[in-house]
């Protein structure tokens, strides 16, 4: 049995128009199959928990983007599930970021013909008492929580993703944003360092090298095991801020001296005060946050031997 949960809202429509082709498919039609849609925000979560069986399901294949993906691993936890991702999303980073390049259909048949799987290696985080939960591509927190805040709820994000040119959603929200932002105070627990930083404009917390969009945040970044990678900026001016995310889809911002980077096992996050903070796209706000590396790697479906190169 082959489980879809598809977002039907993702990329304005564009996950939806992908699983229709998918159903009209002789693939689709002759294998055993069942497929839920999401109706609202933590939908996904919830079908992924109520599932029956786990040895009844050969595989969760999510068609969506990847705050879709973020609520079906979530769902799954640590239960042993195979999943797939056919990306359906505005910005799918996470398709980026693990090098899923071939087509919906060239996808599924890998799901189907294939029993060859890749590990793929998520963050975990828990905001002061609250669960466990785990990220896949990023977690932000800061001045790149509050540009995901302001382009979510923006008009313009739709009308951009209509023409299939939503990463421009987060140029404007960046702009918007560059006007009213302030630096955090914020304390760093780099596996029990402490560090104090007074001017800081954010920290963000990568699994891969992008985010945003195809925004190249973290070049540096690789799909491990064990690590996750550290990207913080501080005391920085405006007008250099703009001229840094100028960089940002080229990776060349990390030159600047203002940039800090660095790997890490286990990170923990601590303010006074609110703090803006966006995990895989989705955003809140929290005082403080742990973050540690998931050392079991989710197991994926669906990649092409030529597709693992950036997963280690």
């Amino acid at each position: 049995m082959y489980i879809f949960i598809v977002n039907i809202k993702a990329g304005n429509g564009r996950a939806k128009r992908i699983f229709s082709k998918l159903q009209k498919t002789d693939l689709y039609q002759k294998i055993e199959k069942a497929y839920y849609y999401t109706e609202y925000e933590g939908h996904a979560e919830e079908i992924v928990r109520s599932l029956p069986s786990l040895q009844e399901i050969n595989a969760i294949i999510v068609v969506g983007g990847d705050g879709t993906l973020h609520e079906v691993i979530n769902g799954a936890g640590h239960r042993d599930m195979l999943i797939a991702f056919i990306p359906g999303g505005s910005g799918n980073d996470f398709a980026r970021g693990i090098g899923l390049r071939e087509k919906p259909l060239q996808i599924l048949e890998r799901v189907v013909d294939g029993t060859v799987y890749t590990p793929y290696f998520p963050g975990e985080y828990r905001m002061e008492d609250e669960k466990k939960r785990i990220f896949v591509n990023s977690m932000g927190f800061g001045f790149d929580a509050l540009i995901a805040k302001k382009a979510n709820y923006s008009l313009y994000k739709r009308i951009l993703n209509f023409f299939n040119i939503g990463k421009l959603s987060y140029v404007f929200a960046l702009i918007q944003v560059l006007i009213m932002f302030k630096p955090m105070e914020i304390e760093l627990k780099n596996n029990g360092e402490v560090t104090e930083l007074k001017d800081c404009w954010m920290v963000t917390i990568t699994n891969h090298p992008y985010y945003g969009g195809g925004m190249k945040i973290n070049p540096t970044s690789k799909i491990q095991p064990n690590k996750f990678s550290v990207l913080v900026i501080q005391s920085i001016s405006k007008r250099k801020v703009l001229a840094l995310f100028m960089t940002v889809f080229t990776g060349k911002h990390i030159k600047y001296s203002e940039v800090e980077l660095f790997e890490t096992s286990t990170l923990e996050i601590i303010s006074n005060r609110e703090m803006d903070y966006q995990v895989d796209g989705q955003t809140g706000t929290c005082y403080s946050c742990k973050i540690t590396k998931e050392k079991k790697g989710i197991s994926l479906l669906g990649m092409a031997e030529s597709e693992k190169q950036g997963v280690s």
